[in-house]
């Protein structure tokens, strides 16, 4: 065998392992990333009522503005 056969075989090797799933830790593999562990859900959490509280001011200062116009400042 000559010495440029045997990088190719050995990643052709290695990639059919990745694929196959071969050498992976645990009966299912590694955990998967991105999973919803408690400061995620927590940072989740937050971003979901800040959003909601901006949602919600946006609306306001909608309303305010149709309903009453001349009441907020003009902008610029």
């Amino acid at each position: 065998m000559s010495r440029s056969v045997e990088p190719e075989q050995r990643l052709a090797e290695a990639l059919r392992a990745r694929a196959t799933g071969a050498g992976r830790a645990g009966p299912n593999g590694p955990a998967p990333r991105g999973g919803a562990d408690p400061d995620t859900a927590a940072i989740r959490a937050a971003l979901l009522a800040a959003l909601a509280v901006g949602l919600l001011v946006g609306v306001l200062f909608a309303l305010l503005s149709l309903l009453s116009p001349g009441t907020l400042p003009p902008l610029g």
